[in-house]
């Protein structure tokens, strides 16, 4: 079973990202932390040090390439880094009133979601490369699988981390570097709770944890759940667009 003694974790004041940090927690584990609130993130520290992890944490917004190289840098002149995960995220979508997500909200998905992400690979691999070790995870959706119609830049920004993760698997492989690409479902967390529509196979943020740290430990290439949904979208796209729609349609931020 993969045991990483050092962990990289972004976007982890709350939902998810806590919950990873929560779950490798752990006396002789240390956790590096990140996030935008710093109140929130101050919570999760004080929570996996009391499990026994020791905790490196800084407040900032992965979007800032040079003070996210600058703290990695940091942090590799102490230890070396297992195991990073690219959690952080954020959503958006349409107005109740139909009217088309402003480009100010599309461009600061993207910017997070899938410039995070990149900002944060191409930080850590060079150091991953030189010890011909590493794992990698990035949390995509499975609205990067089959986006949903009133939140197309969250659907375009998840889709953009499949290809990006995907092309840089097969690039670090040759180096003993693993990627894993995370696209879940419906998870039960503060962000989720902006969908106003059916969600099915919801998780908690305690059982998404324990999949992923699974696929993670496995070395999964693409790690899709629930295999229900995700089984349903490879079947979906087999439709007739018009028929695919009317099911998609189930599925929108707003009802």
């Amino acid at each position: 079973m993969f045991s990483p003694r050092s962990i990289l974790i972004t976007g982890a004041s709350s939902g998810l990202g806590k919950a990873l940090a929560v779950s490798y927690a752990n006396a002789g584990v240390t956790l590096c932390l990140t996030g935008r609130n710093e109140m929130r993130l101050l919570e999760t520290v004080r929570e996996v040090e009391r499990a026994g992890s020791h905790v490196f944490w800084k407040v900032l917004d992965i979007c800032d390439a040079t003070a996210l190289q600058n703290w990695i840098d940091g942090l590799e002149q102490r230890i070396s880094l297992d195991l990073v995960i690219s959690n952080a995220g954020i959503t958006g979508s349409h107005e109740i009133d139909g009217s088309v997500e402003t480009a100010k909200t599309a461009h600061a998905q993207i910017a997070t979601n899938l410039g995070g992400a990149v900002n944060l690979l191409t930080t850590i691999a060079p150091y991953m490369q030189r010890r011909k070790s590493g794992r990698i995870a990035l949390i995509s959706s499975l609205a990067g699988m089959q986006p949903i119609s009133d939140g197309p830049a969250y659907g375009a920004s998840k889709a953009g981390v499949i290809a990006y993760g995907e092309a840089m698997r097969d690039h670090l492989y040759k180096w003993g570097v693993s990627v894993t690409v995370v696209c879940p479902g419906y998870i039960l967390t503060p962000m989720a709770d902006q969908f106003k529509s059916w969600r099915p196979y919801e998780y908690t943020v305690e059982q998404a944890a324990v999949s992923i740290k699974k696929a993670i430990a496995r070395k999964t290439a693409l790690h899709a759940f629930p295999w229900q949904l995700a089984l349903g979208i490879r079947i979906g796209k087999l439709l007739p667009w018009k028929l695919r729609r009317l099911v998609n349609q189930r599925f929108n931020y707003q009802r």
